[in-house]
């Protein structure tokens, strides 16, 4: 039987908020929602073009290039498939309770602490029946400065919010830094645990940066929370698209 039930976090996003909601749980004011990307009016050539011409001010990768770097189609014994604007824009309020765990909520969301010019999300999906294992994946484009940032300040974060923090009425607990592959410039790799009424998901991220560019992934396995980390294999065919 192909295990498929828990789904990447941008697709469940809208679900898990939905939950909160119904169970009483006030989620964050809108006046506490992060800043917006250049690229947060997708489709607009004005915003496009403004985008390209920051990413080229900064030495980042321009939001076309970025397109054209990400996976796309069967890998490595996964499918990664466009997602929907709809879902992935869910994630943006994901603002944290506690300040010092705001790049682990952003991170939550989909999204980087630090506005970047460009991001581009894929759902993941095994294509192996055997596998227990589904996630994301997002690639964002900084100045290299704000993508060593976007690491430096997520390791911080690792040791200040152990316990975990709240935001949009979900509760996150547990996070354990874990080991990364040792792949790009540096990377970074942690487990969550993502709690919704008496429902609890573990989580596993891993982040590589190359560059000015910073790729994520997401992985679940409702079965073994140990073996939830997107595969090695996976991670390195991105970073070495990326060239």
């Amino acid at each position: 039987m192909r295990l498929r039930r828990a789904l990447p976090v941008v697709v469940v996003l809208p679900t898990l908020l939905a939950m909160a909601a119904c169970s009483g749980e006030q989620a964050d004011s809108a006046e506490k929602k992060p800043k917006v990307s250049a690229k947060s009016t997708p489709g607009s050539a004005g915003a496009d073009a403004e985008a390209a011409a920051e990413a080229e001010r900064i030495g980042a990768l321009a939001p076309q290039a970025l397109e054209k770097a990400t996976l796309s189609g069967t890998k490595n014994g996964f499918e990664a498939k466009k997602v929907t604007e709809a879902n992935v824009e869910a994630g943006r309020d994901m603002k944290a309770d506690r300040a010092e765990c705001q790049p682990l909520a952003s991170l939550a969301g989909g999204f980087t602490h630090i506005p970047a010019v460009g991001v581009e999300h894929r759902a993941l999906e095994p294509t192996e029946a055997k596998s227990a294992t589904v996630g994301s994946m997002w690639l964002v484009s900084h100045s290299e400065q704000n993508a060593k940032r976007v690491l430096a300040e997520l390791r911080t974060s690792l040791k200040e919010c152990p316990s975990g923090f709240k935001t949009l009425g979900l509760t996150y607990k547990s996070v354990q830094p874990v080991k990364a592959p040792d792949l790009g410039d540096e990377s970074v790799g942690y487990r969550i645990t993502n709690v919704v009424g008496k429902q609890n998901a573990t989580m596993t991220y891993t982040l590589v940066r190359k560059g000015g560019v910073v790729a994520v992934f997401y992985g679940v396995n409702m079965l073994t929370p140990k073996n939830s980390a997107i595969p090695e294999a996976v991670v390195r065919a991105q970073i070495e698209q990326l060239g």
